[in-house]
C-alpha cells in the first residue's frame, strides 16, 4: 500500500490520460474505417480493363466481397491496435513497480519472447505488421488500379499477410505485405481516376504534318472513351533518322477508358493514314547493286542460304 500511496497521483493521472486517449483512438479508427468503406462503395469497376462479362450484378458482388474483406481485415487491425495500446498503457502504469521485480526474471521472459518471435513467428509477424502499416498509410486501397513490377491490374484484396493484385487478364499477383512496403508502384486512382493518355506513332518525312495532326485529333475525338472536354493535343516529339515521332494525347475518366482509348486511336489512325497514303515509320536497306564487303567475300553457297 505504501508503494501505491507513493505513486498515487502518477497512477491517477496516467489512468485518466489513458481513458481519454483510448476513446479518441476508437473514434479515429471508426472514422478511418468509414472512409475506407466509402471509397470501396464508390468504385465503379474492379478490373483494370473493361470486359463485357463485367455486368452490374458482378460489380455489386465484387463490391460486396471487397467490403466484407476490408471490414474483416480492419476488424483485426482495430483489435490489434487497441490491444497494443492497452498493453503499453498497463506497462506504463506498473513501470514504478519494476524495481521490485527480479531483473533476472524480466531478462529471461524477454529472451523467451524474442526467441519465439524471431524464429517461428518472424515471417508472420513481419507481414502482419506490414499489413497494419499499409492499412493506415493508404498508399494503396482495395479497388485501386496500379502498375507494380510491370504488372497492370487492380487491388483485389489486402489481407493481414498479403496483397492480391487482379491483373488485366484476370490472373492474380499475390505479394507478401512485408515486400509491398519496399516496392515502387504507379497508382492511377490514389487521388482521382482521370488519366492524360497518349499514343506514340511515327510518320515519314514526306508526310503532310498538318493533315497528320488533323487525323490524329479526329481519331482521339471520335473514341467513345474520350472523357475530357478539352481538345486532344498533338505533339511532334522528335525528328529521328528515318521518321518523325508524334504523340496524340487526350483525357480519360478511368484506367479502363485509357486502355480502350489507346486501342481506338491506334486502329482509327492506321486506317486514316492508309486512306490518305501517308507512310509510317519503315526501315529500308539499299545495297546500291552491291553486297557489303563482309557479305560479298563469303562463299556463294552461304550467300544463297
Amino acid at each position: 500500500m505504501e508503494i501505491f500511496g507513493e505513486y498515487k497521483w502518477y497512477f491517477i493521472t496516467l489512468f485518466g490520460i489513458g481513458i481519454i486517449l483510448f476513446v479518441f483512438l476508437r473514434l479515429y479508427l471508426r472514422r478511418f474505417e468509414n472512409r475506407g468503406s466509402g471509397f470501396i462503395k464508390k468504385v465503379r469497376r474492379f478490373e483494370a480493363v473493361r470486359v463485357k462479362k463485367n455486368s452490374k450484378s458482378m460489380v455489386a458482388s465484387q463490391r460486396e466481397e471487397a467490403l466484407e474483406n476490408f471490414q474483416s481485415r480492419f476488424s483485426i487491425v482495430k483489435r490489434t491496435v487497441l490491444v497494443i495500446f492497452v498493453l503499453v498503457w498497463l506497462l506504463l502504469l506498473v513501470f514504478p513497480l519494476f524495481d521490485k521485480v527480479s531483473a533476472a526474471a524480466i531478462s529471461i521472459f524477454a529472451a523467451v519472447i524474442t526467441v519465439i518471435v524471431g524464429t517461428a513467428a518472424r515471417p508472420f509477424v513481419e507481414n502482419f505488421i506490414a499489413g497494419i502499416v499499409i492499412t493506415f498509410s493508404r498508399q494503396l486501397r482495395t479497388g485501386d488500379t496500379v502498375t507494380i513490377d510491370d504488372a497492370y491490374g487492380t487491388v483485389e484484396d489486402i489481407s493481414m499477410t498479403h496483397t492480391i493484385i487482379k491483373l488485366w487478364n484476370w490472373k492474380r499477383y499475390i505479394i507478401p505485405n512485408s515486400r509491398m512496403l519496399s516496392k515502387e508502384l504507379v497508382s492511377f486512382t490514389t487521388k482521382d481516376s482521370f488519366i492524360w493518355t497518349h499514343v506514340e506513332f511515327f510518320v515519314s518525312y514526306d508526310a503532310p504534318m498538318q493533315k497528320v495532326k488533323e487525323l490524329a485529333i479526329e481519331s482521339a475525338q471520335k473514341s467513345a472513351h474520350n472523357g475530357g472536354t478539352e481538345l486532344p493535343t498533338f505533339w511532334v516529339m522528335d525528328m529521328e533518322k528515318d521518321a518523325i515521332k508524334c504523340w496524340i494525347a487526350a483525357w480519360t475518366k478511368s484506367p479502363a477508358d485509357s486502355w480502350y482509348l489507346k486501342v481506338d486511336v491506334r486502329s482509327g489512325l492506321i486506317e486514316k493514314l492508309q486512306e490518305h497514303s501517308i507512310r509510317c515509320h519503315m526501315a529500308q536497306v539499299q545495297f546500291a547493286g552491291k553486297f557489303p564487303t563482309e557479305y560479298r567475300d563469303k562463299p556463294k553457297e552461304r550467300r544463297e542460304n
